[in-house]
């Protein structure tokens, strides 16, 4: 019997040990807030320090950003990229054709022109590689000692997973033209019509063949009427003809 109201003692008391606890944050509830209504209201940002100065380590791997105007076309990121988020193409000036790739900021003269850049960053393992062996340190991961040129970026969710891929690539359809590449632009609005047809159901989509009306054919003869059966005696013989069809 004392087992049994100690339960009860251990019960209660527990309870109240608990709902005193939710009682307590409940009173405080504007001076402990857990959540924040994000993304209006945001933690701030703490200060990083592993003990070297920024510029001696790049280990905050925020996400790939590339300063396009530098990009010679060279495929080295895409080539060293093991999960192949990279995708790039490239155009060089058809012969006979006096277009002005520009420079970078190196000085160095560009040869083509780079008219798709994107980077699935859903894909992106964030192991870096694809940075070391750029010529010209035009792609890098924001923060640590990129952060002069570009700002940390830590907060790019996006409610889209397609808004994931990024595309650096600032070439026009003018300089595509102008660069006697219009066989490139013409395929590739090939493909993006036939990725919004498949987006409207449209990619399997057939002509149902025309129906050719034939002219209706004259009224057969009409067939001979079957002479009409012999009437049939009543007798016996009905009787058991009857019972041989049965």
């Amino acid at each position: 019997m004392s087992q049994y109201f100690a339960n009860i003692y251990d019960a209660v008391k527990t309870m109240i040990s608990g709902m005193s606890l939710t009682l307590e944050h409940l009173r405080k509830k504007k001076d402990l807030v857990a959540t924040l209504q994000y993304p209006n209201e945001k933690w701030p940002q703490p200060e990083r320090s592993i003990g070297f100065e920024p510029e001696e380590y790049n280990v905050i791997r925020s996400r790939l950003h590339v300063d396009i105007d530098d990009c010679i076309g060279c495929l080295q990121c895409e080539r060293a990229c093991p999960v192949d988020c990279i995708k790039i193409d490239t155009i060089k000036p058809a012969r006979g054709v006096d277009f002005d790739c520009g420079e970078t900021s190196n000085e160095t003269r560009k040869k083509m022109i780079v008219p798709r850049f994107t980077i699935d960053m859903s894909e992106c393992m964030y192991c870096n590689l694809c940075v070391y062996p750029c010529p010209e340190e035009c792609i890098y991961m924001v923060g640590g000692p990129n952060e002069p040129k570009h700002d940390i970026d830590y907060e790019y969710s996006k409610y889209v997973k397609h808004d994931l891929v990024f595309e650096f690539s600032n070439v026009t359809d003018q300089q595509i033209i102008d660069i006697g590449a219009q066989s490139y632009l013409d395929e590739r609005n090939s493909k993006i019509n036939k990725i919004e047809d498949g987006k409207n159901l449209e990619g399997n989509k057939t002509h149902e063949p025309s129906v050719v009306t034939k002219p209706a054919a004259a009224p057969a003869a009409a067939a001979p009427a079957a002479p009409a059966a012999a009437p049939v005696q009543a007798g016996d013989n009905l009787d058991i003809k009857c019972l041989d069809v049965i």
